[in-house]
């Protein structure tokens, strides 16, 4: 799976676009720069995608993948494709997922992190007063 983005074919992107093309050779980011067929929009695709600078950023259509900000620009990578893993859990192992399960449903995230966080205050004062 590639990033893509693409730029709509102006004066002003061209320029852009040449500017990405060659940060992404400084960085040694392989990019396929192609048009659509009406010579509308620059597309690119590559493994990943540099960005140097971020004003660009805002002229771009992202079409495949997620952005990440980096110091001076953005880099674009390919989103993850996602696993199926069939697991088989020992019955004990089940039980207690689904008791956690049944204890978790009706509280609030915030609710089950500061009951964690009192359980393991608490935990920490008893092995400390021994």
């Amino acid at each position: 799976m590639k990033a893509k983005i693409s730029l709509k074919n102006t004066t002003k992107n061209q320029e852009i676009a040449r500017q990405i093309k060659q940060a992404n050779r400084e960085t040694n980011h392989i990019l396929q720069i192609s048009f659509k067929e009406d010579f509308s929009e620059i597309l690119f695709e590559g493994e990943s995608i540099f960005i140097s600078n971020k004003d660009w950023f805002s002229s771009i259509i992202l079409l495949e993948g997620h952005a990440k900000e980096t110091g001076i620009g953005y880099e674009i990578k390919p989103k993850d494709k996602g696993k199926t893993i069939n697991l088989h859990l020992e019955g004990e192992l089940v039980a207690e997922i689904n008791e956690i399960r049944n204890h978790v449903k009706s509280k609030t995230q915030h609710d089950i992190i500061l009951e964690l966080f009192k359980k393991g205050l608490d935990q920490y004062n008893k092995e400390n007063k021994k």
